[in-house]
């Protein structure tokens, strides 16, 4: 790309996190010193959670008319999780996630890596590293915690925890900065909306699945929107005795049940969403299902499948899923 001269778009998949928002605007901000023609897009806004970035109101909405050059996936496996139609000569894919669609031998993806912001330094520390500043350490620190839960989910290992410590060390990143901003600036309707949810807690399987689930008109009541849903799922992962959580969201403009499933420790959930043609980590997942099937033939259909691979996976032994909470 160092000869490079085209028009770049760096595209965020739908329904943004930190990680694809940071990585993304660690990449703009890097490129942007080389003195590239490069824009930030995304279908959806960026979350409140991550506006404090440098870039963060750089993103244009998508789909745009404009014809790129070059479309870089941002932490995504593959372009249809961009979520909007992009006119692009050539895609490229930088991305953490395993499967998915390949553009070329100029894709940067590591399955190993807990963050696509992980995979973002190695590029740019391996690139051109005298460029790294605070801001775009700063990008590839949130994109970090975003993907790791704040260094306690499963995919934390040393190595997680001295790129961590690189970026706060010699880029003087503010771990307490970021964290404030992401997890202490809640409007109140979001504790209204989680509320609503939680009353919807239910236990299966002996109590190893968990699921939780969220409907539109709940957003409407409480003054919310998606992105305020961020997180959600946690709660029931955190359970006692919960190995695998379930979250339903209907999102009825799209014409579907958004699905987000967490493993705590065992389940290889990538494996259920595939199913159902989604996909993402082993304790990370998602799929859409089309709204034309009502809210407990999803969940139905859902709780057998995670409760046959649990069993495929040994996870679980017993016969008989439960559907009742407790």
């Amino acid at each position: 790309m160092e000869g490079f001269n085209g028009k770049i778009l760096l595209a965020s998949h739908e329904n943004p996190d930190a990680d694809t928002i940071g990585s993304a605007c660690a990449l703009y901000l890097f490129l942007k010193k080389l003195g590239k023609n490069v824009k930030l897009g995304c279908k959806d806004g960026v979350p409140y959670f991550v506006d404090f970035l440098p870039a963060s109101r750089d993103f244009i909405k998508l789909p745009t008319e404009e014809e790129f050059d070059l479309c870089i996936v941002v932490d995504a496996a593959h372009k249809g999780r961009i979520g909007a139609p992009v006119k692009a000569k050539q895609f490229m894919r930088i991305d953490h996630h395993k499967g998915g669609e390949f553009y070329g031998e100029q894709d940067l993806i590591d399955v190993e890596a807990p963050a696509t912001a992980a995979v973002v330094h190695y590029l740019l520390s391996n690139w051109k590293p005298e460029l790294i500043d605070r801001d775009i350490a700063t990008c590839i620190y949130t994109g970090l915690v975003g993907d790791t839960g704040f260094f306690t989910n499963s995919n934390t290992d040393a190595k997680t925890l001295k790129l961590a410590a690189l970026l706060a060390e010699r880029y003087k990143v503010d771990p307490h900065y970021v964290a404030v901003n992401i997890k202490e600036r809640n409007p109140l309707g979001r504790f209204k909306l989680l509320s609503k949810v939680l009353d919807t807690l239910e236990l299966h399987a002996g109590g190893k699945i968990a699921s939780m689930y969220v409907l539109k008109e709940w957003l409407d009541e409480t003054g919310t929107s998606y992105e305020d849903t961020e997180g959600f799922v946690n709660y029931a992962r955190g359970i006692e005795g919960v190995d695998v959580a379930l979250f339903i969201v209907e999102r009825p403009q799209e014409g579907v049940w958004k699905i987000s499933l967490r493993s705590k420790e065992k389940t290889d959930v990538s494996v259920i969403c595939e199913k159902f043609g989604g996909g993402g980590h082993k304790y990370a997942a998602g799929c859409k299902i089309p709204r034309t099937k009502e809210l407990n033939e999803v969940k139905r259909e859902l709780l057998e499948e995670i409760e046959k691979q649990m069993r495929l996976q040994g996870v679980i032994k017993e016969e008989g899923i439960k559907t009742d909470s407790g």
